[in-house]
């Protein structure tokens, strides 16, 4: 096993100041190893203090990350520690930070050692009480009922970037970026509520603080060097706050991956259905959100029914942008019931004929999610959310047709950092204000972030993707009624 963590029964299991003097280094040549743990990969980097990344790793999950059944948390030390292994430059390291995904919980026992099942964040089984925020409690309280043997020889609850921690360190804590983000993880009145034992949850510690350091067989073991701090990440979704600079009121950023969200920063709060508000990563701000659960998941599943899952993702949108305007495409409706959040469930191709070949359908899906974004920024602009421009991270980031596309389509220009995977550059600056050199998470992200490439709107195709728009909306809107009047599901 990855880590030897420290036992709960012991003194030393919770939250523990360390000194960082001992792992100083030449601004040139120090690097904070930064790991961002996604549903379909895990992702890491070498990032230099100011900003730039000296290496970069990919680690694809196997097919279980995907099965809430069959998921464990060692697939994510297992493929950790082989992403480790490829890494150059370890030598280097003078920190680590990790984010992850999210609302995750991973039960272990006194002896550091997982109680499954790890309860993933698409997980849907939940006992939710009324009025309590958390994300995470109603999972618990779940597994707690479902399993209780299993639930008695639990003895801490960790979310994804904590567990990695956990097992680095032998220190357990939890992650929030302030006390007001702190009742959508979990509080002591939320837990009394549940009726959940308190001692069972770690204590809470903010973005940017040091949890603890590598301990000797695991930096051994993965080729870091020994004792270097661990500072807290947190969120995969925060940490894209910082990644984007999305950190001003105004600002808007796309994070696209399995799911995606138009996260909008917003000095006040927004109350619309439609739409998600949470506090954001940068405290008296909020985070106002139109969430999009399903858009890389439908594009994936589309690369594997079209066989073109060694095709580079560049290459199919090349193919489907090179289709002329007037050619007839047909509709691609990713579910028939429309929640607050974009789900791909049930859904279905209308008017599609013979003559309709892989790229007419490829076209349906990626106008599909366009569209989807479009409404999201139409809902926010509604709640009085302008946004002028829209800051793109992600694997989608890194395709050129496609945010030329998402341009055109949404009328707004696309911006594109110079490291596309914003979680990487939102956990540098947590780093870096844990090692001391900024003293604000927002701080450090202006000084991060760097434009690499900007897309603008080309005003005649986003004439006729508006006309498209609210076409698509109103077949959607049909279909959905007519399926309702037969009493569909």
């Amino acid at each position: 096993m990855i880590g030897s963590p420290r036992s709960p029964d012991g003194a030393s299991l919770h939250f523990r100041e360390i000194s960082v003097s001992d792992h100083s280094h030449n601004d040139r040549s120090a690097t904070l190893l930064c790991v961002d743990v996604g549903t379909s990969a895990i992702k890491a980097a070498l990032m230099r203090y100011d900003g730039t990344c000296a290496h970069f790793e990919y680690e694809r999950l196997p097919v279980e990350a995907h099965d809430a059944d069959r998921f464990t948390a060692g697939l994510w030390m297992t493929h950790f520690s082989r992403l480790l292994r490829r890494m150059m430059g370890r030598e280097t390291i003078t920190g680590v930070v990790i984010s992850g995904n999210g609302p995750t919980i991973v039960a272990v026992d006194r002896k550091g050692r997982e109680v499954e099942p790890v309860m993933l964040w698409f997980d849907g089984r939940e006992l939710r009480i009324s009025g309590e925020p958390s994300f995470f409690l109603p999972k618990i309280a779940w597994f707690a009922e479902t399993f209780p043997r299993r639930f008695a020889s639990v003895a801490l609850l960790l979310s994804c970037p904590e567990y990695l921690s956990y097992r680095l360190t032998g220190e357990a804590c939890t992650i929030s970026p302030s006390d007001e983000f702190s009742s959508f993880i979990w509080t002591p009145d939320g837990i009394a509520r549940y009726g959940l034992d308190p001692s069972l949850f770690p204590p809470i510690v903010s973005c940017g603080t040091v949890i603890g350091a590598v301990q000797p067989a695991i930096a051994a073991e993965l080729g870091i060097p020994d004792g270097v701090p661990v500072i807290a990440g947190g969120s995969d979704f925060l940490m894209s706050l910082l990644g984007t600079a999305t950190v001003l009121p105004g600002r808007t950023c796309d994070r696209a991956g399995t799911s995606e969200g138009i996260n909008h920063c917003s000095a006040t709060v927004v109350d619309d259905p439609r739409l998600r508000c949470l506090p954001h990563a940068v405290a008296g701000r909020y985070n106002v959100a139109g969430i999009l659960s399903s858009t890389g998941r439908i594009f994936e599943w589309f690369r594997e029914i079209s066989g073109q899952t060694s095709v580079a993702y560049a290459d199919i949108l090349e193919a489907i942008t090179a289709l002329p305007f007037d050619r007839h495409i047909p509709w691609f409706f990713p579910s028939m019931h429309r929640g607050a959040a974009w789900e791909f469930s049930r859904g279905m191709f209308i008017e599609l004929g013979a003559q309709h070949g892989v790229a007419e359908m490829g076209r349906a899906v990626v106008e599909s999610i366009g569209y989807a974004v479009r409404e999201s920024v139409d809902i926010l602009e509604e709640n009085g959310c302008a946004i002028d421009e829209l800051r793109v991270s992600g694997g989608q980031a890194k395709n050129g047709p496609w945010n030329q596309m998402k341009a055109d389509m949404i009328g707004k220009p696309i911006i594109v950092g110079q490291i596309a995977d914003a979680e990487i550059v939102g956990n540098a600056c947590a780093g870096l204000v844990g090692l001391g050199r900024y003293a604000r998470l927002d701080e450090a992200a202006e000084a991060l972030y760097r434009v690499s490439a900007r897309y603008e709107p080309d005003p005649a195709r986003h004439r006729r993707y508006r006309d498209g728009y609210d076409r698509y909306q109103q077949a959607y809107a049909a279909f959905r009624r007519a399926l309702a009047d037969t009493g569909s599901p």
